[in-house]
């Protein structure tokens, strides 16, 4: 029989998964497979939403579901189709279910955007496929130890993939002979209602820009917005609404950004791993929210904080989180106002020039002191003299 030997990397993971809290998401979504648009039902996007409660405040939530669902639709199922074009009801319930805690990935499958001849297009398995590895990708980043629900009296080809898939890409048993990542039967099918509610919310306003903003209004819920095809230009930049705006520079920085996911989404560390959210939350603010907003560094540690059993304090946020990315060639604006993906070189100045108000000062102390210990000297010691910091030397005008 042959025995596996835990490594110490292994014995590390394994730890660090054990003090995760235990999660369940759960599963439901919108749209439906065609790419006939001119037939009628044939919906233009495909949208999975998955809501994800700790377990421990399962009951609780399901209580508080149970309550609004009555209140907004009495015995029946909290149902988006239910609402329709009523944008106030909507507005209403969305803004009710913002006061519960649990929070959001939500998948965007843009199927006008799949090229013609695309095998996406022509073959249905393709395209679920691509799906659920997209949202399986950015679940498992979120959170590697996670059970996973859908609506057992509706469930869909989507959803019998996605649980095959899971099954065949999960990581082996760990030490207490259970899956990290798995699904598992539930009965709370209030939970399944939200994700429902919030897919066809986003569904509403896709088709139509007068119905309330769920994925704006949702914006402290939301952990990752996954766009498949990926949404190069952010939504809210053009010409007319944002002079400033430049493609080169956003070319660039959604490049840096979208390369180092793509690297290490399937990374072990943990603080890798909250670099990639960390990407990703700013990508999603700045193609979905505000292109020109940043994105204060409080908000950055509580959304971190909600998917990290360490402390991510803004020290750390910088330290561990932002610096690391920089070395990598991750190009992110900041100002006192916080972070973003720089959209123009505005950004990119402001970003300079905050740096310059930390680093000129201490320079400058530098300068004096050095100026003060060559002529106590009689500039036999030059505390710049070392090779190593021949770069300092040109800073003060040596060479």
């Amino acid at each position: 029989m042959d025995f596996y030997q835990l490594s110490f990397e292994d014995m590390q993971l394994v730890e660090a998964l054990t003090k995760q809290p235990g999660r369940t998401a759960f599963i439901d979504e919108c749209g439906s497979y065609g790419f006939d648009f001119e037939k009628e039902g044939t919906s233009s996007h495909y949208i999975v939403c998955a809501v994800i409660v700790n377990n421990k405040d399962i009951s609780e939530l399901e209580q508080k579901v149970s309550i609004l669902r009555k209140n907004h639709f009495g015995t029946k199922e909290m149902k988006s189709s239910s609402i329709g074009s009523n944008h106030p009801r909507r507005a209403k319930v969305l803004t009710e279910l913002l006061q519960l805690d649990f929070q959001l990935i939500i998948l965007i499958a843009d199927k006008q955007a799949f090229y013609e001849n695309s095998p996406l297009r022509d073959y249905k398995s393709s395209f679920v496929k691509f799906l659920h590895q997209k949202l399986y990708d950015s679940m498992y980043c979120a959170y590697p130890k996670l059970k996973i629900v859908e609506d057992e009296y509706g469930r869909t080809e989507f959803q019998q993939g996605f649980r095959k898939y899971v099954c065949e890409h999960r990581p082996s048993e760990n030490l207490f002979n259970e899956y990290d990542f798995d699904y598992v039967d539930s009965k709370h099918g209030n939970l399944v209602q939200i994700a429902d509610i919030v897919a066809g919310s986003i569904m509403q306003h896709i088709t139509n820009a007068a119905a309330p903003d769920a994925l704006k209004i949702f914006r402290s819920r939301i952990v990752g917005v996954v766009n498949f095809p990926e949404v190069f230009k952010p939504y809210s930049a053009s010409l007319g609404e944002n002079s400033e705006f430049d493609e080169a520079v956003y070319q660039l920085a959604y490049k840096c950004a979208t390369d180092y996911i793509e690297k290490n989404k399937d990374t072990a560390s943990d603080e890798i791993r909250l670099r990639v959210l960390f990407l990703r939350f700013l990508l999603y603010n700045v193609q979905i929210c505000n292109s020109t907003q940043f994105v204060y560094s409080g908000e950055l540690v509580q959304h971190l904080s909600q998917v990290s059993e360490r402390r991510v304090t803004k020290d750390f946020l910088y330290r561990r989180i932002i610096a690391p990315l920089r070395d990598d060639g991750v190009i992110i604006a900041s100002s006192v106002h916080g972070y973003k993906i720089p959209t123009s070189v505005e950004d990119i100045r402001t970003y300079i020039n905050q740096t310059v108000t930390v680093v000129g000062p201490m320079l400058s102390r530098i300068g004096k002191c050095r100026e003060l210990i060559k002529k106590q000297t009689d500039s036999k010691l030059d505390i710049l003299g070392d090779t190593s910091l021949l770069g300092y030397q040109r800073f003060f005008g040596d060479y």
